[in-house]
């Protein structure tokens, strides 16, 4: 009895000693999965790394991008730069155009405000628009306004000394009582222009009006002497009272229809007017008759001196 109540107990231990080593296995092998497992993990963390390590390269990158951001900012800054320089460009003329608006402006481009003032301030204005400009008693000594436009312009009692006015366009401009010494109206346009009480003088040498306009000009009472109209039109013009000293030249000059009446001619002499045409003029009561020769000097329709008419 005492032996199978032994053997009972070895039975029941048996079994027990195989589920205990079963759960060690188990155990065991759910460690070692475990173990697997944290090595996978590890593995796939440790690919994230160098992902991270990546990441933080390319985060490098965004800094060397960074760097040519400074270089669009220059850039924005460059266009700054001119923007105030247009900006104060713009300004820049329209002072320099008081002063001295020569070394940004052309003077056909001025305006005749700006063209006044430029005048005014150099004296040197050629082909500026000066079209019914007041620039009355003003002085133009030594003025260069070749080709200019004063066309309508009032020059009134103006001071013309060795002014360069070749080619300019005077029609209709006031002149009236203007000191003129020296100046060049070469090739000029004067036509209608009001000369009245003029005073050409020698003070700065002959004045020079070869092939000028004069056309209806009005040089009624004007002082004129030293003043070469050689080739010159004075169609219709008015030398009214005019007072006509040394120095003169008329040659092949056009006096048709003008207005010479009263007119006293100083030193006259026939080579003054040689080949200048007279033609309808009014010579009435003017000591035009004291030249002897009118041989080369057209006097056709001309009312003569003493009233008659030239055949």
């Amino acid at each position: 009895m005492n032996n199978q109540n032994d053997g009972n107990p070895k039975k029941g231990n048996f079994p027990l000693a195989i589920v205990l080593g079963l759960g060690a296995i188990v155990a065991i092998l759910v460690i070692a999965g475990l173990a697997v497992m944290n090595k996978s993990e590890v593995t796939t963390s440790a690919s994230p790394t160098p992902s991270v390590a990546l990441s933080e390269t390319p985060s490098s990158t965004p800094l060397a991008a960074e760097t040519p951001t400074p270089s669009p900012t220059a850039s924005a800054l460059v266009p700054e730069t001119p923007s105030p320089n247009a900006t104060a460009s713009p300004p820049t003329p329209s002072p320099n155009a008081t002063a001295s608006p020569s070394p940004t402006t052309t003077p056909s481009s001025l305006s005749v405000s700006q063209a006044v003032e430029r005048l005014k301030q150099t004296r040197v204005c050629p082909a500026c628009d000066l079209q019914g400009a007041d620039i009355k008693g003003i002085s133009l000594r030594g003025a260069d306004l070749k080709n200019a436009n004063l066309q309508g312009a009032n020059l009134a009692d103006a001071t013309l000394s060795s002014t360069i006015l070749t080619g300019a366009n005077l029609s209709g401009a006031n002149l009236s009582g203007t000191q003129i010494s020296g100046v060049n109206f070469e090739g000029a346009n004067l036509s209608n222009a009001n000369l009245s009480n003029a005073k050409f003088q020698i003070g700065n040498g002959e004045t020079i009006l070869i092939r000028a306009n004069l056309k209806g000009a009005d040089l009624s009472a004007a002082n004129i002497s030293y003043a070469n109209f050689s080739e010159a039109d004075l169609s219709g013009v008015k030398l009214t009272d005019a007072r006509l000293g040394s120095g003169l030249n008329f040659k092949k000059a056009i006096l048709d229809e003008a207005d010479l009446s009263l007119v006293i001619w100083d030193n006259l002499k026939s080579e003054m007017v040689d080949g200048a045409s007279f033609k309808g003029a009014n010579l009435k009561s003017s000591n035009l008759g004291e030249i002897k020769d009118f041989t080369n000097v057209n006097l056709t329709g001309a009312t003569m001196p003493d009233g008659t008419v030239h055949p």
